[in-house]
């Protein structure tokens, strides 16, 4: 569970993202995905905003940064360390079963090689208040990707292809 420090600094993050006019921005489209549609400008930029630090109840570390863009939205990016890529395969298994749905999961691969198991999923059955996150192993770590605009999720995903 998250400890309170934890909670209060996410909170004031939340809090502290700028709001822009969506109407003079450029808009890179339309994503769709789940019962999501939103256009996203193509300026986008990514700022970090702060982090988190500690221990999973899985027992892995975690590192959990916020990152706000310039149109005022808030991504998290989440990475959790385990202690072997098996461990973190369980790990995300384990976070895969808790979904209330799977809107995608496949295998990303790179001359041959399995580079890393991408999955999208939602905890929640009212997609309002938590949408879709990104998670994916790469190793012994475990990305995950969320915001409460997936277009935003995706774009920074892409972003940090190195993640």
């Amino acid at each position: 569970m998250w400890s309170l420090s934890a909670l209060v600094f996410l909170s004031v993050l939340l809090s502290a993202a700028p709001l822009s006019d969506p109407a003079s921005e450029r808009y890179l489209g339309i994503v769709h995905h789940g019962l999501f549609q939103q256009s996203v400008s193509q300026d986008i930029s990514f700022e970090p905003r702060g982090a988190v630090h500690g221990i999973t109840e899985y027992r892995c570390e975690f590192s959990k940064t916020g990152w706000g863009s310039s149109d005022g939205k808030v991504v998290f990016l989440e990475i959790n360390y385990c202690k072997s890529p098996a461990n973190a395969q369980r790990v995300l298994n384990r976070l895969v079963r808790k979904a209330t749905k799977i809107f995608e999961k496949k295998t990303v691969t790179s001359k041959g090689r399995i580079t890393k198991k991408r999955i999208v999923v939602t905890f929640s059955k009212d997609l309002i208040k938590r949408p879709e996150m990104i998670l994916w192993t790469k190793g012994n770590e475990i990305y995950m990707v969320e915001s409460s605009s997936f277009a935003h999720a995706l774009i920074f995903e892409k972003r940090f292809p190195n993640v």
